[in-house]
């Protein structure tokens, strides 16, 4: 035998499955096909207990193809997995509906709703987010659960589903603000006071400190740092500037030599005949002339290919506290650098 809660609940699906048609008809074919399965499912998964799985379904087929059956199964799905406020609000809509839709059994539907609704009034938990005057800056924008809660809903504590809940805030310049608050027991109230919200750093005023007087200002070119390209062009060119010079110092040379060669050594000076015929220190000297020579011109094809290529790598990079130069000893060559790397 049916008990009267169990009738009331009868009359009240029954009579709203006669107002489906009117709710579902602007849903399309493709989606009402998809709500009724996910339905089914949902229905199939409350009656073997599994409510856990069974309210996603019916959620999904409520959004699809919103139906008045489907929204009280969903009420109960979620009365039955702990989701009281989520519950009672769908109960109080469904309410509504029926007393929007009128009828000879509208009072009927409306007090099965509504008495469902008030069942779980004293199981709810509430959450309040105060916002005080000190803390409402311009362009603040509050959220729970990455949902907006608008300024009407501040300092009022409002129905959550029993669990852990964040609430966040920002505003333009502001360091964003959030908390997470565990809202547990029946009947309980929690609260959270959304603070003032501090300056982000980017957005500050910079803070200048003034230089003791008849202090000298930082070194533009020491504060920049030292680029490496610019440092590599540059010892470069001081490698191929000291080809040039080690080519001109062998180039004097052997002038030199060729020049002690004839003076004495070779040709009529030396009492020969041919300009090409010369003592055995003449053709050491010649020979040395010519050695010395031969490097020379190496020395300049390398020393200027070489410069020309640290002078384009200096022009391609920025600025740098490195220099180079040149150092040329008694017999030796080199490239001094000093700067900061």
């Amino acid at each position: 035998m049916m008990t009267p809660s169990r009738a009331c609940i009868a009359v009240l699906l029954t009579t709203l499955a006669s107002v489906e048609g009117v709710a579902s008809a602007d849903s399309s074919a493709q989606d009402s096909a998809a709500a009724q399965t996910l339905y089914d499912e949902g229905r199939r998964l409350t009656g073997i207990g599994q409510w856990g799985d069974a309210c996603p379904k019916l959620a999904e087929s409520q959004r699809l193809d919103p139906t008045p059956v489907t929204a009280f199964y969903l009420a109960e799905c979620y009365e039955h997995v702990g989701r009281t406020a989520s519950a009672w609000s769908t109960f109080l809509e469904l309410a509504a509906l029926a007393h929007r839709a009128g009828g000879p059994k509208a009072a009927d539907r409306e007090r099965v709703a509504r008495s469902r609704a008030a069942a779980l009034e004293p199981r709810l938990v509430r959450l309040e987010i105060d916002v005080p005057a000190s803390s409402r800056v311009e362009g603040l924008l509050v959220k729970r659960d990455g949902e907006e809660v608008g300024e009407g809903q501040w300092g009022a504590p409002l129905p959550v589903d029993p669990g852990p809940h964040a609430v966040e805030a920002r505003a333009p310049g502001k360091r964003p603000w959030l908390a997470r608050e565990n809202v547990q027991g029946d009947g309980q109230v929690k609260r959270l006071e959304v603070p003032f919200l501090q300056e982000e750093p980017s957005s500050a005023a910079p803070v200048v400190v003034p230089a003791p007087v008849g202090a000298e200002g930082p070194d533009e070119n020491q504060a920049r740092p030292s680029s490496a390209l610019k440092t590599i062009g540059i010892v470069t060119a001081g490698v191929g500037a000291a080809g040039l010079v080690a080519g001109s110092i062998l180039g004097l040379q052997a002038l030199s030599k060729n020049s002690q060669a004839n003076d004495g050594h070779c040709g009529q000076s030396a009492g020969f005949g041919d300009a090409n015929t010369c003592d055995q220190q003449g053709v050491s000297l010649r020979h040395s002339a010519v050695s010395d020579g031969n490097f020379s011109t190496l020395a300049f094809a390398a020393g200027g290919v070489v410069f020309a290529t640290g002078a384009v790598l200096w022009i391609m990079a920025p600025s740098s506290r490195v220099q180079a130069a040149p150092a040329v000893g008694a017999g030796s060559a080199g490239v001094v650098v000093r700067g900061n790397f």
